[in-house]
This record gives structure tokens, sequence and C-alpha cells, in this order.
């Protein structure tokens, strides 16, 4: 976009008249100087005078035409630097564009998280760049009132900033949007992982247990009916976050960690649905009932302590004591049963703070308990048959191998009771604790809706006295519930604190996730008190300045106009312009007076704004009528000021 229209062609007429007339003046100077030496001294003295006054004026004339040179140059200047300013701005906004278009992966975290950065810097940049934006329509709009462009340029550069503002409205609306969008996905697919977690923590012991009583018979208190109902209960979860996997994680790997845990969720649902069936066609006779020994040969894997066992004993020594083999059957049983019923034990976590998941994870343990006892009697019987076989045989090793057998699965047994009564115990302390983290999470919860609304309620800040006080007497007040509402934070966060160290081998996510929400919603609303304090304290000060600043420029503003009005009536006055000392003494008072004016824009400016947001607050009151009456009048006065400046020029 080049430069063009009258104003540049006029002043390089100027300048072109300049160069001509360059010599004119000098050979006007060289003949004066010659008939000066020549004349008398009145007519010398006159001539002199008409000479130092065309000099002077001359002087003034290419003063001011190497003013209007650097300001053409400074328009030329801003010119480019708007150009370059919207090249750079659109290459953003393109950039921007760009990034608000990368596609989504639903299932791929890195993915999603790499795209969420790419945007959040990007939103992050929308103030600093709505500023940029809001300077460069500034800018276009003093270029577009200058006589620097001709038409066409013009037209050009009114359909460019159009362009960019439309192409910024776009950005704006979309860059947000997106982050939401990846923000949801990241917490769908975060709520999915969890979901995953929860049901295979879930259905490994129901497996396990299943596979137990399918071995070694179901023990009374196990009803297969009421498991058939808690199974079909979480079919839907369990379908719906396989059906969810496979599409997320259709294209990725077998190897991809979640791909991994869909696929053993699906083998373990399978299983136990089949284990059902095979538990709901065993004969009554396979049931136990309280007090029946068990003799079920079990198809269970034994244990590599039993296996080492039963390889330990020569076949010797069972030819020698033929009821050893027995003893040693009936042994590995148990044993293996209270292996497998160790490892059952072990895998039932619970989701601390889920009241009925604890409970029900408490049933499980009465009923687990109640079924070690109706394997008392086995214990007992293998006691006794123990020491049966020790009295009726002589050999030692036969006596010693049965003695460390008896006193291995004795102990065996004693851990597990002891897990088990433990487990019990700890499940309860844990029901108690979080019931008062509950109790603890909902009063918080209470405060910060509370804390929710006062925000809400917050209206503009008013730039009155009374209104500042108020707001600032209403922020005191809440400041000092927010205090109190501290507490209520606190406690619930030292009872999540207690819950995550003592119950830390338990699903603890429920209980961080929740702390977490309640800590980061009571610093952002602390934030806010922050900012709306420092708001207000800036109000006030505003207020308290602005009537004493709007005082100082206007009694500035008086003496200014006094000085202009002199200086017009000196420019009036006959014969000044050829008086040389008369007219620059004119020129030096007149730049003076220039320069004041400059140093007061900003000030002016700045009471013009800050008089607008008085003026809005004081909407439809006398004071405002009165304070309207005084910006108008500071306004129109600035004004003539400046044209009056210019005149005198």
């Amino acid at each position: 976009m080049g430069m063009g229209g009258g104003s540049y062609g006029t002043f390089k007429e100027l300048q072109d008249g300049i160069g001509r007339q360059q010599t004119v003046v000098k050979t006007l100077n060289v003949t004066g100087e010659e008939i000066i030496e020549q004349s008398s001294t009145a007519d010398a003295t006159l001539l002199k005078e008409k000479l130092g006054s065309l000099n002077f004026r001359w002087q003034e004339i290419c003063r001011q035409l190497t003013e209007r040179r650097k300001r053409l140059e400074e328009e030329k200047n801003i010119l480019s630097e708007l150009q370059e300013g919207l090249n750079e701005f659109a290459l953003w906004l393109e950039e921007a564009d760009r990034v608000a278009g990368i596609p989504s992966e639903p299932g791929n975290e890195e993915q999603l998280k790499d795209s969420l950065e790419k945007v959040k810097f990007r939103v992050e940049e929308l103030p600093l760049h709505k500023g940029i934006l809001k300077r460069l329509n500034e800018t276009g709009g003093t270029v577009l009132r200058s006589a620097l462009l001709n038409p066409e340029e013009k037209h050009k550069l009114e359909n460019r900033l159009k362009e960019v503002n439309h192409h910024w409205i776009k950005v704006s609306k979309d860059l947000p949007e997106k982050q939401k969008e990846i923000e949801d996905l990241l917490n769908n697919l975060t709520q999915f992982e969890q979901q995953l977690s929860q049901l295979a923590l879930w259905v490994t012991p129901v497996k396990d247990q299943l596979e137990l009583y399918n071995q070694v018979g179901q023990p009374a208190a196990f009803d297969i009916k009421e498991t058939e109902a808690a199974v079909q209960d979480k079919q839907p979860n369990v379908e719906g976050i396989l059906s969810r996997g496979r599409l997320l994680y259709k294209e990725k790997p077998a190897t991809h960690p979640l791909k991994k845990k869909l696929e053993e969720l699906t083998v373990n649902w399978t299983a136990i649905n089949h284990l059902i069936q095979e538990l709901k066609r065993k004969p009554a006779s396979e049931v136990l009932t309280p007090g029946q020994t068990v003799t079920v040969v079990t198809q269970t894997t034994v244990t590599k302590e039993t296996t080492i066992s039963k390889l330990e004993m020569p076949s010797s020594l069972l030819l020698e004591v033929p009821a050893l083999a027995d003893f040693n059957k009936a042994w590995a049983e148990l044993t293996d049963w209270l292996s497998l019923l160790d490892r059952v034990i072990k895998s039932q976590i619970v989701t601390v703070g889920d009241l009925d998941d604890i409970n029900d994870m408490i049933i499980k343990q009465k009923a687990t308990l109640q079924d070690l006892e109706q394997r008392r009697p086995q214990l007992d019987e293998l006691i006794t048959a123990a020491q049966n076989l020790k009295n009726k045989t002589t050999n030692q090793e036969a006596r010693t191998i049965i003695t460390d057998r008896i006193e291995k699965i004795q102990s065996q047994w004693d851990e597990v009771q002891g897990r088990l009564q433990n487990r019990r115990q700890q499940l309860h302390e844990m029901l108690k604790d979080s019931t008062q983290w509950l109790e603890a999470k909902q009063e918080a919860e209470q405060v910060l809706e509370q804390a929710k609304a006062k925000l809400e309620s917050w209206k503009e800040i008013s730039y009155t006295v009374d209104a500042l006080k108020k707001q600032n007497t209403e922020l005191k007040q809440f400041s000092k519930e927010l205090r109190q509402w501290q507490i209520n934070v606190d406690v619930a966060n030292d009872m999540a604190l207690k819950l995550l160290r003592d119950y830390s081998t338990d699903d603890t996510r429920k209980v961080q996730l929740v702390t977490d929400n309640i800590n980061t919603t009571w610093d952002t609303i602390n934030k806010r008190v922050s900012e709306r304090e420092a708001a207000l304290e800036a109000a006030l000060r505003l207020l308290q300045q602005f009537y004493l600043d709007l005082e100082k420029f206007l009694a500035w503003l008086t003496e200014a106009e006094t000085t202009a009005n002199v200086l017009q009536d000196a420019t009036r006055k006959e014969r000044i312009l050829e008086d040389a000392k008369g007219v620059r003494e004119l020129m030096k008072q007149w730049q003076d007076l220039q320069t004041e004016i400059e140093a007061h824009t900003d000030i002016f400016h700045n009471l013009d704004e800050n008089g607008q947001k008085i003026l809005r607050s004081l909407e439809g009151s006398d004071d405002a009528a009165l304070l309207q009456r005084r910006l108008d009048n500071m306004n129109f006065r600035w004004g003539e000021l400046r044209k009056k400046s210019l005149n005198i020029r």
C-alpha cells in the first residue's frame, strides 16, 4: 500500500517550490546587503528590518515544511507499522485457527493432553491479542482519517481491518470451545479409566471366591442367587465399559495398558458368568452344611510349598506308613484352600469414602469368617489324625514330617484368621472415619456454595464514595465469614488426609478427587476476594484523586486559555510580523504553550475516561448531571484551546 492523496502531492509541490525559491532568497539577501552598504543610515535600518522580517518568515516556512515532512514520515511509519502489525496479527489468527481445528482423538490421552496444552497456550494469549487488535483498530482509524491515503487505498485498508476483526471473532469463540471440548474428553477418559479400575477391582475377588467354592464346595452362608443378582446388577456397567473400550481402543496394539485391562476384564467377566452356571448345576450333596467335614478332592493347583512337601516325602516312607498318604492328601487340600482364601482376602479392595461399598465388604468378611469357622472341624480332624499317626509309628522321619506339617498349617490358619479379623476391624474403623469425612465434606461443600453464591451476587464496582464504602464493608464481612468457614475446609482436609494415610492400600481416588476439587474451589474464592479488595482500593483511590486532578487540570486550562488569548491578540496587531524580535518572542511563547498542551494530553484523556466511569455509577442522580456538565465543559474548552493554538501557529 503506497502513500497517495492530495496531502502528499501538495507537500511535494511546496518542497519543490522551496528549492526553487531558495536561490531567490539568497539573491535578495546578497543584493540587499550591497544596497545597505550604499544607503543612508535611515534607509539601511529600514532595509535591514525588512530583510530580517523576510528571513524570519522564510525560516518559519522552512521550519513548518520540515515539521510537515516529519509528520508525513511519522504517518508513513505508522502506516508501515500498521501493515506489519496486521500481517503479524493475521499470521497469529491463522495459527490459532489451525490449533482450534486440531482433531481430537477421544481415547488417546497423550494426544488430548498435547492438544490441550497448545489450545490453552493460545487461549491465554487471547487477552493480549484483544489489546493488540484494539490498538490496530485505533491506529487504522487514525490512518483512515488522515490525508495520507487515496480513496482506493483507504477502501483496501477498511476491508483488511474488517477481515481481521471477523477472523478474530471466530477464533476468540472457537478456542475456548475447543479447550472445553478437550477437557470434557479428558474428564470422560479419566472417568472411564476409574470405572474400568473399579470394575477390575470388583471382578477379581468375585471370580476368586467363585473359583474357590467351585473347587471345594459352597459354604452355608453363601447364596449363589445373591451373587448372581449382584453380577446382573453390574452387567450394564461392565458391558457399557467393554463396549466403550472397544470403540476407544480398537486401533491400539494389544500391549496398550488399558487395552490389556479391558481384555482382563472381559476374561474375568466371562469366567464369573461361567462359574455361576457351574455352581448352580452342582448337586446338593456337594454343598456344605454347618459342621460337615470337607473331603472334596480339589482341582486347585497346589502351592509351591505343598508341591515341594509332597516331593520331599520318600516313597519308602509311604510304603512303610500307608496312612501317611491320606494324611498328606487332606493336609494339601486344606493348605491350598487356606492359600486361595488368603489371596481372596488380599484382593478385596474397597472404595474409601463409599459407605455402601464398605458395608458390603464388612458383610462379605463376616461370611468369609463364618466359612473359615466351618472349616475348623477339618483342621481339628487333621490334628487328631496326625497325633494318631505319630502314636502308631516309630519312624522318626515320618513323625518329623507330620509335626512340621501340622505346625505349618496351624500357623497358616492363625495368619488367615488374624488377617480376616484385622481386616474386619479396619473396615469398621474405615466406616467410622469415612462417615465423619463425608459429614465434614458436606459441611465444607455447603460453605463453598454459600461463598460462590456471594461471589455471584457481587455488583460491578461503583465509583461513588457511599457505594464503595458499602461494597468495602460487605467485602470485609464476607472475608470474616471466609475465615470462619476456613475451619470447615480444614476439618474436611484433615479427615481426608487421615483416610489417605490410614487406608492407602485401598482405593482412595474418590477422597483425593473430592479433596482436590474442594481446595481448588476454595483457592479460587480467596483469589477472587483478594482481587475484589484490590479493585475496590484502586477505585477509592481513583475517586479521591479524580476530583483533585480535575480541579488542578481546570485551573491549568484557565491559565492556558489566558496565554492563548494573549498570543492570539498579539498576532492581530499591525506590523507585528514585520518586527523580527517580536515574532521570535511570540514563537517562543507559542512553542511553550504547545509543549504544555502536549504534556497535558494524557491527563485530559485519563480524566475523561475516569469521569465516564464515575458517571455510570452516578447515573440518574443530581451529582451525575453536575459532573456531566463539568466534563462537557472541560471537553469543549480543551477542544477550543487546541484549535486556537493551531490557529495561532
